[in-house]
This record gives structure tokens, C-alpha cells and sequence, in this order.
């Protein structure tokens, strides 16, 4: 799949909130306007893609930069850093840069075995840039005549994930804590006893007209965040009744019944049994 966007160009679906999504791995870009700044929710997944995204951006506004937001670890998400890093502050969670350098490692690793993937050389070839702004819990940014919230509401896909509200526009950009264009992607380095719980607080910051942005696919809203939710829950009791049950990680897959496809929880199951030992 090649690097371009779906759609041609950047949608607002909210006021003054504009998302692009881009054919590679189909992460989704926000942009969220104020009366005197702009702000980017994620870089993508290398530097040459990170500065497309910058090209992009200054297509859409002549407003300058005032920061940019990692919602995660990932690098499909932060790899693009290094088109902004310098200018702006680069803010995640506090998690994120201790995280990175591990991420960054294997991620590379696995980029070496992909001899077909359009991003491969661009990946291998980027100096991952850590955030330089972190946070604990809770920090607000102004955007002049607006204000934007980002919250750390618990570990779930990773430990550092991260959710972006614009509340006069009720908006909310989720990260990887909600995909649409697949089920939720369980990695290495998920917690998945955690994750609906983390949705469960995801889902009281949104009303029945939410605009939420997750990190893949196309905007949702609050019943499609309830529903993963539910599955996510589902997901965590399966592991806790089969552990509790004896049944050996290596045979958990085969004898549970799973809300997702059971290629990919296979990362669900070892991380779930090894919080629960």
C-alpha cells in the first residue's frame, strides 16, 4: 500500500478540526485550529513521511505551529517527529521517551525483514525523536481563543496512551485506544486486563454527538467507543478465566472465545498472564 491519503486532503469533521488519513497503515493526522496557533495530533511513520505531513499542514493553514501531540509510543505515530522537533514543544506522555529507544529497536528490527514495504528504507533511515514535553495525568494547551485537553486516562494498547479533547468543538482524537479500520491492534507492549477499563473512563468524556477520532480508520462515536469497550472487556475475563482455570498460555488461543480474530491476541494472552503471575 503506498503513502498517500485516502481522501485528497484533509476533512473537518469538526469545527476547525481536520483529519487526513493516509493510505499507509491508514493512520489518521489531526489538526486542530485556534485564533493564533495550530496543533498536530501524531507525525506518521518515518521522517520523510513526518515532513509530507508538514507539507500538508502548511496547505491547509498559514496559522504557525504551536505543538505537536504524540498520542503513543508507536511509530506509525511518532516517527515523524523529526519534521518538527525543534521548532515546537513535542508533548506525550511521560512513559513515552523511556519507552522509545526499545520501540525504536525492535520496530527497526522487524522493518529489516519487510524487503516489499514502501516505508521501509524511509523507517530504517530515521533517528526517532522523543517527545521533549511529557505529563503525568493531565495538561491543557491554548490555542488563543481555544482551549485543548490532553489526559492520560490508563494503559491499555500501551502504557503511555494518550487522548486529545477539543471540548467547544466535542471532539476527541483516541489514538490507538480505538481503531475502526481493524479490531484494536494488541502488541507486545499492551495491557490488556487494563484496556476497558481505560475506555470506560474514554467513554465519559463523550456525549451522543462526539466526534472521536481514532488512531486507524474513520471517525467513530460514543456507541462505537461502548462497543470495543465491551469486546475489550471481554478480551480481559477470557484471560482471567482461563489462567484461573490452569489452561497454559501456550493453549489459552485454542480454548477461548474471543470478541476478536484469534491471530492477533496472541500478544493479549502472554502480556495478560504475565500481569496476572
Amino acid at each position: 500500500m503506498g503513502c498517500q491519503d485516502i481522501y485528497g486532503g484533509w476533512n473537518e469533521v469538526a469545527d476547525r478540526c481536520f483529519v487526513r488519513r493516509y493510505a499507509y497503515l491508514d493512520v489518521s493526522c489531526t489538526v486542530v485550529l485556534g485564533e493564533v496557533a495550530a496543533l498536530v495530533v501524531d507525525t506518521r511513520a518515518s521522517l520523510a513521511q513526518g515532513r509530507a505531513l508538514a507539507g500538508d499542514l502548511r496547505g491547509l493553514t498559514r496559522l504557525p505551529l504551536g505543538a505537536v501531540v504524540n498520542t503513543h509510543v508507536h511509530f506509525d505515530h511518532l516517527f515523524g517527529n523529526g519534521a518538527f522537533g525543534g521548532r515546537v514543544p513535542i508533548i506525550a506522555h511521560e512513559s513515552v521517551p523511556v519507552d522509545l529507544p526499545a520501540h525504536e529497536a525492535r520496530t527497526k528490527e522487524l522493518y529489516q525483514a519487510e524487503t516489499d514495504d514502501p516505508n521501509r528504507d524511509a523507517a530504517l533511515a530515521t533517528v526517532a525523536v522523543p517527545p521533549d514535553t511529557t505529563f503525568a495525568s493531565v495538561k491543557a494547551l491554548r490555542l488563543g481563543d481555544r482551549q485543548v485537553e490532553l489526559a492520560h486516562l490508563g494503559r491499555g494498547h500501551t502504557a503511555g496512551d494518550v487522548v486529545v479533547r477539543v471540548p467547544d468543538a466535542d471532539l476527541v482524537c483516541a489514538g490507538d485506544l480505538v481503531e475502526e479500520s481493524g479490531p484494536p491492534r494488541y502488541g507486545p507492549d499492551c495491557y490488556p486486563l487494563e484496556w476497558g477499563q481505560t475506555l470506560e473512563s474514554l467513554s465519559e468524556l463523550l456525549g451522543p454527538g462526539t466526534v472521536v477520532v481514532p488512531g486507524h480508520g474513520r471517525v467513530v462515536d460514543r456507541d462505537f467507543v461502548l462497543t470495543q469497550r465491551a469486546d475489550a472487556v471481554g478480551v480481559a475475563e477470557q484471560i482471567r478465566e482461563l489462567a484461573s482455570g490452569g489452561v497454559p498460555v501456550s493453549d489459552a488461543l485454542a480454548h477461548g472465545s474471543w470478541p476478536f480474530p484469534r491471530e492477533g491476541l496472541g500478544d493479549a494472552v502472554r502480556c495478560g498472564y504475565a500481569a496476572l503471575s
